[in-house]
């Protein structure tokens, strides 16, 4: 799987650096007593994968001595992060301030796509900081109100998904309740749909599918003055709930009206009422996977594995790709075949540690805790794939 090592190597070979010359210009993180230099050995465990760079400052460092291309590694630009830099110099808020502010929301989703969920959840603070200073120092003028308001409900909705990795479950419904009632009385279909969707796709997490299924209808509903994109957006996670609440009609209907709306989009939309780096044809076809599952049909979540690896690579929503191998080891649980399933709750675990998710974690303990309930609990597969978590 990607991860942002990779090109670092890359770039280090073509500017002909060693590891150590390349570890004596590193810049230390603040917290390290700032300054430049560390070892090889870390050089080397981020180029293999083995270590993230949680810091976006140091990142763009790196960028900045190997000649990287600051969007190669999920960057912008410019950083938006300090009030002075905004226009206006934080001392006015102008069209091109909520501009800024929205190509930082952009970036974020986008560390999102790229399962850099430590990088993300350091820009969703700094975000809800400049929020908090626009609130406290900086009203927006009646002229940009409503446009603030919209690109605040998209920092809530970073938010939350940044405390659902955290698995804060409870301030996660709380963030999504926060933003329905900013846009109940909006006309705006994007807004309407998307805190609908939130809220149905956070009961079916939780197990409340015919509720989960009420809200999403909702939603639907709403998106129907929206664009396609919306449009495809919401059927996804309608097919979620659907298989969740063991409706195979009504699933595989949202099945064929989502792919249908997909199709003539491009591979990744950016920005479009508001869903930013959603790669449509791979997100829908992760959700049918998962459905077949809720549904009792493994057989069919592996009938489709080689077409939704395709789409994966195409859209390339690593987040995605990195969930999907939960998929496989529950079809292959299901179906008795115990080796292929640890097998692939392995790489699943191997891809969330990358990934750096609590709430992808759990998954698999979930996985091994139904494995014991189900008599397997003394398969030499599942007792060596336990010890190794132990180490």
């Amino acid at each position: 799987m990607y991860h942002y090592g990779m090109t670092i190597r890359e770039y280090r070979e073509k500017a002909h650096m060693t590891q150590q010359q390349l570890a004596d210009k590193w810049p230390r993180s603040e917290r390290f007593g700032g300054g430049d230099g560390v070892t090889w050995k870390y050089i080397q465990d981020i180029e293999h994968g083995r270590k993230r760079i949680d810091n976006p400052q140091t990142l763009r460092k790196v960028c900045d001595i190997l000649s990287i291309p600051y969007w190669k590694v999920g960057l912008a630009d410019f950083d938006p992060f300090s009030q002075t830099l905004l226009p206006g110099h934080g001392k006015s808020m102008y069209e091109e301030t909520l501009d800024t502010v929205e190509e930082l929301i952009r970036q974020i989703w986008a560390l999102r796509c790229a399962a850099r969920i430590a990088e993300a959840d350091t820009g969703v603070r700094k975000l809800g900081k400049l929020f908090a200073y626009f609130n406290e120092s900086l009203p927006p003028p009646v002229r940009l109100e409503k446009r603030f308001v919209f690109l605040y409900v998209q920092y809530l909705r970073l938010k939350a998904t940044a405390l659902l990795e955290k698995k804060q479950y409870q301030a996660v419904m709380q963030t999504y309740e926060e933003i329905f009632k900013l846009v109940e009385h909006e006309t705006e279909p994007s807004l309407k749909a998307l805190a609908l969707k939130s809220i149905g796709k956070e009961l079916n997490r939780e197990g409340n599918h015919q509720e989960a299924v009420m809200y999403l209808e909702d939603a639907r509903d709403a998106a129907i003055g929206g664009s396609r994109l919306l449009r495809a957006f919401i059927s996804s996670y309608l097919i979620r709930a659907y298989g969740g609440h063991k409706d195979a009609v009504r699933f595989e209907r949202a099945v064929a009206t989502g792919l249908t709306l997909a199709k003539g989009l491009d591979d990744i939309e950016d920005g479009t009422d508001f869903i930013y780096s959603w790669s449509a044809v791979s997100a829908i076809m992760a959700e049918q996977s998962w459905g077949y599952i809720e549904l009792g049909q493994p057989e069919k979540t592996l009938a489709m594995r080689d077409d939704i690896t395709e789409a994966l690579r195409v859209g390339q929503d690593i987040r995605v790709e990195a969930w999907i191998p939960l998929d496989w080891a529950k079809a292959y649980k299901m179906l008795g075949e115990i080796e292929q399933c640890v097998t692939e709750l392995r790489e699943f675990y191997r891809r969330c540690t990358i990934m750096g998710s609590a709430h992808a974690l759990s998954h698999v303990n979930k996985v091994l805790r139904s494995l014991d309930e189900d008599g397997y609990g003394d398969v030499q597969e599942v007792r060596e794939f336990r010890e190794e978590l132990r180490l």
